[in-house]
């Protein structure tokens, strides 16, 4: 792993960078259907995620 990942990983660890407005939406499991449908409605977004 690099030195970057790992500060990366060190950041995110600690609360010091949130991922959550790289979320596009989210799921759950129970809908993940409807989350494979949504990527090629928007393919601009980063990350759909499914709730588990």
């Amino acid at each position: 792993m690099g030195v970057d990942m790992h500060d990366a990983l060190t950041l995110l660890i600690h609360g010091r960078f949130s991922t959550v407005p790289f979320h596009d939406k989210y799921f759950t499991l129970d809908d993940i259907q409807d989350a494979f449908e949504a990527v090629p409605k928007n393919p601009a977004a980063l990350k759909i995620q499914i709730a588990m």
